[in-house]
């Protein structure tokens, strides 16, 4: 009777423990989140602009990036590298392309292009469609769609390649280059020559300074009538109206792994990215939140927005 009264007391002890440990955690996720939406006076200036802060976490270096997606090419990783594949960049994914219309568009600049898979898509659904039209003119069949991607990962660029561009499926539709300093602002552009400029999952790992970076590149290389912005990053799954057990409990972890390791998350923290925008006076179209499909179940948040007037 001893015994038994000892294990009981044992059991209910360490189940108490793993319920206050994990209340904590969630605590910890949501005073982090807290403080991180809690909008700052901090200023930086990039390209003559101030930055107004909505975001105080601490996020991986341009170095510390590389190298987490580097490693993430060569040895594979559940969804680093290949959201478009994953439980939450699938549906998100899908949602952008239904905003997108890549159809009218002549030229893409994605950047963070990673593997390329949404290029991959996008390329072979218009590769089939052309091929498939009874009447196609000869210049359409030649460039259907220019597709330039960018991105700092030096794997990543050479997994791109493989993927789209070493072989004959998309001709010289699709190029890819290594932005060998992390900086946006060394990114090469023609002015306003660009129709659609796509960021997946990349300026949820980029510090602020270079969120904005990327928004005034995107500004300055989109044509100011017809070009269109396309971004997609993961969100809080306790923020929307369809929320769920599974994405309540994935966010509190996700947020909690964010602080103590990073890396294991690729660098990647959920953020509205609504605000950043409108701080920069962009014209947005559409909003979407999607939930997941899999395994990691995190919410994913699409917008689609047309350049500033000024």
């Amino acid at each position: 009777l001893t015994l038994n009264l000892y294990w009981n007391i044992l059991y209910y002890h360490h189940t108490l423990y793993i319920m206050l440990l994990f209340t904590h955690w969630l605590f910890v996720a949501w005073l982090g989140s807290a403080m991180a939406l809690t909008t700052t006076t901090t200023t930086t200036t990039t390209t003559a602009k101030k930055n107004q802060s909505f975001d105080s976490r601490t996020t991986l270096s341009r170095s510390e990036a590389r190298q987490v997606y580097d490693r993430f090419a060569e040895e594979g990783h559940a969804t680093g590298g290949k959201d478009a594949d994953s439980g939450y960049g699938g549906p998100a994914v899908a949602a952008l392309l239904e905003i997108a219309d890549f159809e009218s568009a002549k030229t893409v600049l994605d950047y963070g292009c990673g593997q390329g898979k949404l290029a991959e898509l996008v390329l072979k659904k218009k590769f089939s469609s052309l091929h498939n039209q009874t009447t196609t003119t000869t210049t359409t069949m030649m460039n259907p769609l220019q597709w330039r991607g960018i991105d700092q990962s030096p794997q990543m660029v050479k997994r791109f390649r493989e993927i789209c561009c070493d072989d004959d499926t998309f001709g010289t539709s699709c190029t890819v280059e290594l932005l060998e300093s992390g900086d946006p602002n060394d990114v090469s552009f023609e002015r306003h020559s660009v129709d659609r400029f796509v960021s997946t999952y990349c300026l949820d790992l980029l510090s602020e300074e270079d969120m904005y970076k990327v928004l005034d590149l995107a500004h300055n290389s989109l044509h100011p009538e017809r070009g269109l912005l396309l971004l997609a990053g993961i969100t809080w799954g306790y923020k929307s109206k369809n929320s769920s057990i599974q994405t309540f409990l994935m966010t509190a972890v996700w947020d909690v792994l964010y602080q103590i390791r990073r890396k294991k998350v690729g660098g990647c923290r959920p953020q509205h990215l609504v605000p950043y925008l409108e701080e920069r006076e962009w014209r947005i179209e559409k909003v979407v939140q999607t939930m997941p499909n899999g395994f990691p179940w995190m919410v994913s948040e699409v917008v689609s927005a047309r350049p500033p007037l000024s």
